[in-house]
C-alpha cells in the first residue's frame, strides 16, 4: 500500500467513524444546511446567468465560468454541512483532492477539448456560420460547444472536431474576409495566342452571375506545355457563392472558346512522316 492510499483510508475511516458518532440532532442539522445550501446555490447560479447574457463574453466562456462557479458554490456547502457533523476539514479536503486527481486524470481529453474551447471562444478565430477547413476536413460551422465544434459538410454531413484539435493545428477560415478568389486551371492550343484566349474567356467570366467586377477576373498564363499552353482563370466572388461560381465558369469556358474558335486541347502526340 503506498502513502497515498494509506491517507487517503485514514480519511475515509475518520469521516465514517465521525458520522456514526455524530448526534440525530447534528444529522439533521447538517441534511438541513445541506439542503437549503444547494438550493441557495441554484438561485445564485441561475442570477449569476442572468447577469453574465448581459456582457459580451462568448457563449463558450460563459458556460465553462458558470459550470466552475456551480461547482466551487457546491463544495462550500458540502464542507460547511460535514462541519455541523463535526467532520475534520482536513480528512474532507484530502478525500476531495485524491477524487479531484482521479477525475482529471480520467477526463483529460475533456479538459484539453475545454481548455481548448476557451481559447476558442476568446481568439474567435470562426463563428457560426463561417467556411472552415481543418486537416484537409471542411465545412460550414453550425455549433461550437464546450467540448468539439460541428461541421456540415457541402455533401450534407455533419462533422464533430474536438476542440482541442482545432486550436493546435492549422485552421482555415475561408468566410472571414467576406470574398474567396475562384482558380480555373485550363489549356489552349498554341495555334491561338494568349490576347486570343483573354478575348474569349474574360467577357464570358465578367457576364457570369455573382462574379465580382473588382478585383476584376484575370487569365494567366502559367506554362508553355508539350502539347497546349497552361492558364489560369481567377475571379472573385463573395464567399456563400464560391462553389456555385465555380461550377458555373467551368461550364462557361466550353462554350467561350467555341465561339471564339479556340481549340480546347487535351494531352497528344504529333507524329511527322518524311
Amino acid at each position: 500500500m503506498t502513502e497515498t492510499d494509506g491517507s487517503t483510508t485514514q480519511s475515509v475511516g475518520s469521516i465514517i467513524n465521525t458520522i456514526k458518532g455524530a448526534s440525530l440532532e447534528n444529522l439533521i442539522y447538517a441534511l438541513i444546511v445541506l439542503v437549503i445550501g444547494l438550493v441557495a446555490v441554484r438561485l445564485v447560479i441561475k442570477g449569476f446567468h442572468r447577469l453574465l447574457t448581459r456582457t459580451k463574453l462568448p457563449e463558450t466562456l460563459h458556460k465553462l465560468i458558470v459550470t466552475l462557479v456551480r461547482i466551487l458554490l457546491d463544495i462550500v456547502v458540502i464542507l460547511s454541512a460535514a462541519g455541523k457533523v463535526g467532520i475534520p476539514i482536513t480528512s474532507f479536503v484530502a478525500l476531495l483532492s485524491l477524487v479531484g486527481l482521479a477525475a482529471s486524470l480520467a477526463v483529460q481529453g475533456l479538459l484539453t477539448n475545454a481548455a481548448g474551447g476557451i481559447i476558442l471562444a476568446v481568439n474567435k478565430p470562426f463563428k457560426d456560420g463561417d467556411y472552415i477547413e481543418h486537416d484537409s476536413i471542411s465545412g460550414t460551422v453550425s455549433e461550437i460547444s464546450m467540448l468539439n465544434t460541428r461541421l456540415l459538410s457541402p455533401d450534407g454531413k455533419t462533422i464533430y472536431i474536438p476542440n482541442g484539435q482545432l486550436y493546435t493545428s492549422r485552421l482555415i477560415n475561408y468566410t472571414s474576409h467576406g470574398l474567396r478568389r475562384v482558380d480555373i486551371s485550363l489549356s489552349a492550343s498554341y495555334d491561338a495566342s494568349p490576347e486570343k484566349v483573354r478575348a474569349a474567356i474574360l467577357p464570358a467570366a465578367i457576364s457570369t452571375p455573382n462574379v465580382l467586377n473588382d478585383p476584376a477576373p484575370q487569365v494567366l498564363v502559367e506554362k508553355y506545355a508539350d502539347s497546349a499552353i497552361e492558364y489560369t482563370l481567377r475571379a472573385w466572388c463573395k464567399s456563400g457563392d464560391f462553389m456555385q461560381v465555380k461550377y458555373d465558369l467551368t461550364e462557361m469556358l466550353y462554350g467561350a472558346f467555341a465561339k471564339a474558335g479556340v481549340e480546347m486541347t487535351y494531352p497528344h502526340m504529333n507524329v511527322h512522316i518524311k
